[in-house]
């Protein structure tokens, strides 16, 4: 595959994920990063791809007024109590079947939301409280090792943020500031390299311009079709995580 190919896709891929990610203010890693990691070297493009998500800083700007801090406060209380449980047991977990067992829920998850959707009265069956502060724990674990924590996240904030602006821009300030902090911790580790840089670099008009029309979309969504779209992502990140084992 000659060099110019390999860029266009890139960027194809970015963007594509990034409009589906605007929409609902979360998922343009996990539904690029499977694809994306077939064309470059894995570490370097997940490196490229969270430096690319601070970019949802755009989001959580145009939707400022909208952002839950009250949610955002226990969610990221929670997951950073998980997070260096997570990063500590890496070295005895097996992530392939970690990965697997998360894309099946994943794919568990948005089946069963698609399901409420078409039967309203599945809506009664609701986490606990303390059950919520559970899951956003093991978000936390999950989250330290494997950097796909989000799912779990998704399963707490469905239940618990109903308005779809306070959602998607409480999420979006959620994982810009988790980018923002990962992206830290590589330059601290001196892990980040010149390459994931410039990979990033390359990507983000792709980005940015994936944003602009998710946002754009977003605005024309009701709440129903929005939550078509969340449940959707997570079923296709499910897929394509379980996939990515294989």
């Amino acid at each position: 595959m000659s060099k110019e190919i390999l860029v266009l896709l890139y960027l194809l891929i970015l963007f594509s994920a990034n409009i589906l990610g605007a929409i609902g203010g979360f998922g343009a890693g996990l539904i690029s990063i499977p694809f994306l990691t077939q064309l470059f070297d894995a570490k370097t493009v997940i490196m490229a791809s969270t430096i690319t998500c601070i970019l949802n800083v755009w989001i959580v700007w145009e939707n400022r007024k909208d952002i839950d801090f009250g949610q955002l406060k226990i969610i990221g209380g929670f997951m950073c109590l998980g997070l260096p449980v997570g990063v500590m047991g890496l070295k005895y977990m097996s992530v392939p079947e970690l990965k697997l067992f998360l894309g099946a829920f994943m794919i568990l998850l948005g089946i069963y939301g698609l399901m409420k959707l078409r039967h309203p009265s599945l809506e009664k069956y609701r986490f606990s409280r303390p059950a919520l502060r559970v899951i956003l724990f093991l978000a936390g674990v999950i989250q330290g090792a494997i950097s796909s924590g989000g799912s779990l996240v998704l399963l707490y904030t469905q239940q618990e943020i109903r308005k779809k602006d306070s959602f998607r821009a409480t999420l979006a300030l959620l994982w810009t500031l988790v980018s923002v902090l990962t992206v830290i911790q590589y330059q601290m580790t001196k892990t980040l390299n010149a390459e994931a840089w410039r990979l990033a670099a390359v990507g983000v008009p792709a980005v940015l311009f994936g944003i602009y029309i998710g946002n754009k979309v977003s605005r024309r969504l009701s709440r129903q079709h929005f939550l078509y779209v969340i449940y959707l992502l997570i079923l296709s990140a499910g897929i394509l995580n379980c996939i990515s084992c294989i």
